[in-house]
């Protein structure tokens, strides 16, 4: 089977309506879908097996949600709301309760109508087409139910327990001693981005030894997990090589008929669970000695994200946030203003390979050792970068400050100790601001109701500063 490239929901080709919303509209329209009090009695309507009767709700996490919107008035009315749920289903009042995922793309004055007679026309036939996608006119939108994806056609096979075992990495699976074809057992979604990737796991049987295995299978949309085994493949060996190198899953191999990237579960608990008072020292050091080792990689390929490209991206982000809660505008110019007069010059960054999505997340603890995951979004770019990202992160994730305060100095010191370049604090605070952007501005991209209030408190952080 060949592998095919599918790119986004792309909404261009449909005709704009005269009226330009405003974010009265927009507001009005996306946040109800944001909220579960709200979302919920929609999904019931909407979601097929619901609007019968036969299943009821008894539970409903939204698992993304993003809005689409554009700066220049004219386009407005091509803004988007994409969510994703998991719903907990109970057939009638005894029956056992199992989770299902929909995924719903809402749009504004009508314009789902035309996406969606375009979604029928692309050779989908007409039984699956009518099993995977529903059009609601009502609240102009358009609903996929999982396995069932605009960018991922290949998630079906993925979920499938007797399909996905015609693409597990056979020779991989060889090289951790697994003869022959493992069955799998089971399968669960653990981390899904509608129409970008999806991570499961698999929990594999080995007949010829009597045992169990997990298995990850990350999928995306093209080919670029290709690219992310050949990255994983040259960490791995490294890490065989230098026991100091920064350790991660061991990779299996890629599945190029439906774009999946293979590694071998890993024992672990995420670093936030065992973190405290007691050994964050020891621990800190293991973060600071695994990202230098990765700041130090020769690994190519790597695009580069100077403090210019930070500029331009945080000044469109702050502009959006303007555009969308007027009364912030002054606080907005400002925090840009500052990130503009304080940006290091490039002449002054040892530009290395970067994380770039680093947070306490990305690791796992085992028995003292941690596992680095997720390298997909690898860059050359500022180290420092990396260092703050994980300390913003810490600072909204419920820990106290005191001891946020504590890794901080903590990871800065012990990541000095082991690089030859300067942990500037200017260049730090800088990063650190840039961050608090980021996280605003992926509250407002949520577009939950109180969104503003939270942003506020964000940026009024980012004014203020962080210094070491």
């Amino acid at each position: 089977m060949m592998s095919t490239t599918h790119t986004p929901l792309n909404i261009a080709p449909v005709s704009e309506p005269m009226v330009t919303p405003d974010w009265g509209t927009m507001r009005r329209t996306f946040q109800r879908f944001a909220t579960l009090v709200d979302a919920v009695p929609i999904l019931r309507s909407c979601v097929p097996e619901l609007s019968t009767g036969s299943f009821e709700i008894r539970g409903c996490v939204i698992l993304d949600a993003k809005l689409k919107t554009y700066l220049k008035p004219t386009s407005k009315n091509k803004s988007t709301l994409s969510a994703c749920y998991q719903l907990t289903l109970r057939e009638g009042a005894t029956g056992p309760s199992f989770q299902r995922i929909a995924y719903i793309k809402v749009f504004l004055g009508g314009r789902s109508r035309e996406v969606f007679r375009l979604l029928a026309q692309k050779g989908i036939s007409d039984p699956e087409f009518q099993n995977s996608v529903s059009h609601v006119p009502e609240y102009d939108l358009i609903l996929w139910r999982f396995p069932h994806d605009p960018a991922l056609p290949h998630l079906r096979q993925l979920v499938d327990l007797l399909a996905v075992e015609q693409h597990l990495p056979v020779e991989g699976l060889r090289q951790i001693g697994i003869q022959g074809t493992a069955q799998v057992l089971a399968q669960q979604v653990v981390n899904y981005r509608p129409e970008i990737r999806c991570t499961n796991r698999y929990n594999l049987y080995d007949s010829t030894h009597d045992r169990t295995c997990q298995l990850f299978g990350k999928t995306f949309g093209d080919s670029q997990g290709q690219t992310l085994y050949e990255r994983l493949q040259y960490f791995w060996d490294r890490s065989l090589a230098d026991q100091e190198a920064m350790t991660i899953a061991q990779p299996l191999g890629y599945s190029a008929a439906i774009n999946t990237v293979w590694q071998r579960g890993v024992p672990g608990t995420p670093l936030l669970h065992v973190l405290n008072t007691n050994n964050y020292r020891p621990y800190i050091a293991a973060v600071a000695k695994g990202l230098a080792s990765l700041h130090t990689s020769d690994i190519g390929d790597l695009a580069a994200h100077s403090p210019e490209n930070h500029l331009v991206e945080t000044h469109k982000k702050l502009s959006k946030l303007s555009d969308a809660i007027p009364r912030l505008s002054e606080t907005c110019g400002g925090v840009a203003d500052e990130v503009e007069q304080t940006a290091p010059h490039s002449s002054t960054i040892p530009f290395c390979p970067i994380h770039w999505d680093f947070h306490v997340d990305q690791l796992l603890a085992d028995n003292g050792t941690l596992i680095f995951c997720d390298l997909d979004e690898l860059v050359i770019g500022d180290p420092l970068q990396d260092l703050a990202n994980f300390v913003v992160d810490l600072q909204f994730r419920h820990v106290d400050q005191d001891f946020v305060r504590l890794i901080t100095g903590e990871l800065c010191h012990q990541y000095q100790s082991l690089v030859d370049w300067p942990v500037s604090a200017e260049r730090f605070a800088w990063h650190v601001r840039l961050q608090l952007v980021n996280k605003a501005y992926r509250h407002y991209l949520r577009f939950a109701p109180g969104f503003d209030r939270t942003v506020e408190q964000i940026l009024q952080l980012a004014k203020k500063g962080f210094r070491l």
